[in-house]
């Protein structure tokens, strides 16, 4: 199922609350996160951001989303070959 968009960037929080996702997830995809494995501590990686349609506003901590490349992302992450 694809979703349309208006033209224009979109806040993170908008995009989370259109595709379902929770916020513990979208910090794990934005700056990794660490897991035990066998009593090891393993740094999962973070995603390419860019590739997620991701753009840093320049001078400042925020982020605006892409919604059309996120959407492809999004859709090649959870293997939906029916778009």
């Amino acid at each position: 199922m694809r979703f349309e968009f208006e033209k224009r960037y979109y806040q993170p929080h908008e995009i989370k609350h259109r595709f379902c996702i929770k916020e513990k997830t979208w910090k794990v995809w934005l700056y990794g996160d660490t897991i035990k494995v066998k009593g090891k501590s393993l740094k999962k990686a973070k995603q390419d951001i860019l590739e997620m349609g991701l753009k840093k506003i320049p001078g400042s901590n925020y982020y605006v989303v892409d919604p059309n490349k996120f959407q492809d992302w999004f859709l090649q992450q959870i293997g939906d070959l029916d778009e």
